[in-house]
């Protein structure tokens, strides 16, 4: 799910049925979901990610208790009650091109500003905003939004909704995110909605446990820096109210300067029906600050397609209360 990033446009879908979730919004409990070793693979044995197709060796499942930390270039998976190296991913290099179908920047018909923005056909609508300035990082960006209902058309396709944190956009970025899913990927997931955590460097990808969630869900996206020791930033991205088991916490990574909302999909065939019927979601109750302050916000947008139905519309370039409206139709 990241911009100018090995995003191919396809999807995926999963063989294991997971049975439906819990509603947030009356108290119960969410489902959670361990991933299933039967998601289905194309041909070339990849699975979807919110970053596109990724080779399946790449794609792996931080289980609770665990974090991910980057030591001399490489990804790491360490105990979090001990700090214990328990696995090392290799060095983090730019994917195998197969797999990077669509690398490029470009300049969107109706990019809002017109400079040049990071673009990938997976990113069907989106605001993006690039913070000026660097010593004083991103340490808090939040974004509330409802679960849309379901879509007339329940194929496989691909839904992801997220806002999200890159520490730029050239094919050697992170992206870090809460995303919402309709349909499979990598993590899960079938013909519902569910949420997890994702970090995507730019050979690995990395998620917590799925928790299925009901239409009309409020759902909190918590982006947080945790520490920062000179050059290296740690985040941790989670859902308000959901498992420690669903949160991804990243150490001594690069700054994350670039932030977005976004809608991604993948097998849309039929706008008009394989996404939810809502008009539109809204990503609401914007925060972004650094340290204590609000940060100077102002939203750029892009759009897939320029003049379809699918775009976003910035409402409120607010950084305490902003709002920014995805359109399906």
């Amino acid at each position: 799910m990241r911009t100018n990033k090995h995003l191919s446009f396809y999807a995926a879908t999963c063989i294991g049925l997971l049975f439906f979730a819990s509603c947030r919004k009356n108290g119960a409990a969410p489902v959670e979901t361990t991933p299933a070793d039967d998601v289905a693979t194309a041909s070339d044995g990849s699975v979807l990610t919110p970053v596109g197709y990724m080779d399946k060796s790449k794609v792996h499942y931080i289980a609770p208790g665990f974090q991910l930390s980057m030591n001399h270039g490489h990804l790491q998976k360490v105990e979090s009650a001990t700090g214990k190296l328990v696995e090392d991913f290799g060095e983090v290099k730019p994917l195998d091109p197969k797999y990077n179908l669509a690398l490029r920047t470009t300049t969107p018909g109706n990019a809002r500003g017109g400079g040049v923005v990071p673009y990938v056909q997976g990113w069907i609508a989106y605001s993006y905003w690039t913070n000026p300035n660097t010593s004083k990082p991103i340490t808090n960006f939040t974004t509330d939004w409802v679960v849309p209902s379901v879509p007339a058309t329940k194929s496989s396709q691909t839904v992801f909704l997220f806002n999200g944190m890159q520490n730029g956009t050239t094919s050697a970025s992170y992206i870090i995110q809460p995303v919402l899913q309709w349909g499979s990927s990598a993590a899960g997931g079938g013909k519902y909605w569910s949420i997890t955590n994702w970090y995507v460097s730019s050979s690995s990808a990395f998620y917590g446990t799925l928790s299925n969630v009901s239409a009309g869900t409020s759902l909190h996206g918590i982006l947080k820096q945790t520490a920062v020791s000179g050059s290296n930033y740690s985040y941790n991205s989670s859902f308000s109210g959901y498992p420690s088991s669903n949160a991804l916490q990243i150490n001594n990574v690069p700054q994350a300067y670039w932030a977005s909302e976004t809608l991604e999909s993948y097998g849309v065939s039929n706008p008009s029906t394989m996404y939810p019927p809502n008009s539109f979601v809204a990503m609401k109750s914007i925060v972004m600050q650094q340290g204590s302050a609000y940060a100077s916000l102002s939203w750029s947008t892009a759009q897939a397609t320029p003049g379809s139905a699918q775009k976003a519309v910035v409402v409120s370039n607010s950084a305490s209360n902003g709002e920014v409206d995805i359109y399906f139709r």
